[in-house]
């Protein structure tokens, strides 16, 4: 499902009936999607190009524009914290970057897409073969 913008008078008791998530909106610079495998961060900027792009990137891919960059310290430390939490060896989040370069996580996902940013399909591949064969 794709995320939408809504409004609190757009939102009626039928919300009662199945698990949803709100949460506020942020006015994201861009955004990250953080691979981590393993102990291996694998971190990439998503610019919007669009405005369905900036509400959700996944509504409009070709527009999207990719940047590997690198993680803050605490963030990276944090990754690896909630990943030993969890007991997880793979794990995919989001994470926007507002306009006053302050992040907030969007969401945790184990079994989140990676392949749609070229440039680390093939470290990410790596790392999940050497995952997998015993060799992190």
């Amino acid at each position: 499902m794709w995320t939408s913008r809504v409004h609190a008078t757009d939102v009626s008791d039928a919300v009662s009936l199945t698990a949803h998530q709100f949460q506020r909106w942020i006015d994201k610079r861009y955004e990250l999607r953080v691979t981590c495998v393993g102990q291996r961060p694998f971190p990439a900027e998503i610019h919007a190009g669009s405005e369905a792009s900036r509400i959700d990137f996944r509504r409009d891919y070709d527009s999207l524009t990719y940047r590997v960059c690198a993680l803050p310290a605490p963030v990276e430390s944090g990754l690896r914290r909630l990943m030993k939490t969890l007991e997880l060896h793979y794990l995919a989040c989001d994470v926007l970057v507002d306009q006053d370069g302050e992040w907030f996580l969007v969401d945790i996902n184990p079994n989140g897409q990676w392949g749609f940013v070229p440039e680390l399909r093939v470290p990410i591949t790596r790392a999940l073969a050497d995952l997998l064969e015993g060799n992190e």
